[in-house]
């Protein structure tokens, strides 16, 4: 019996409540249209380009100036192979004093 009664008064203080649950999903689907505006907003686009890649077809200067570029990268990579990373550190440790003897007392 007093079971009974607790679940009741249970049931009747969750319909006097005004909080409502948190919905993880829409606050997340909320939070990354948010950061998707914003994008657009620093592309100073309206809406995000298509999907299917139907955009505008690219220059070609463009093309030719990333090929030439793509190019010119092989070229060095060729004459100047990556150094050993051995040789980017220090071999010797020198050590300067910066107090003069006698001034620390």
């Amino acid at each position: 019996m007093e079971l009974a009664v607790l679940l009741a008064l249970l049931g009747a203080a969750r319909a006097l409540s005004t909080c409502r649950s948190l919905d993880l999903e829409a606050a997340r689907r909320k939070r990354i249209e948010a950061v998707r505006g914003q994008i657009l907003s620093k592309l100073r686009l309206a809406a995000p380009p298509p999907a299917d890649g139907a955009g505008r077809p690219l220059p070609e200067e463009v093309r030719a100036l990333y090929n030439s570029t793509r190019e010119l990268l092989r070229q060095r990579a060729r004459l100047h192979p990556p150094e050993d990373p051995e040789e980017y550190y220090a071999k010797e440790l020198h050590r300067f004093p910066m107090e003069l003897p006698g001034d620390g007392e």
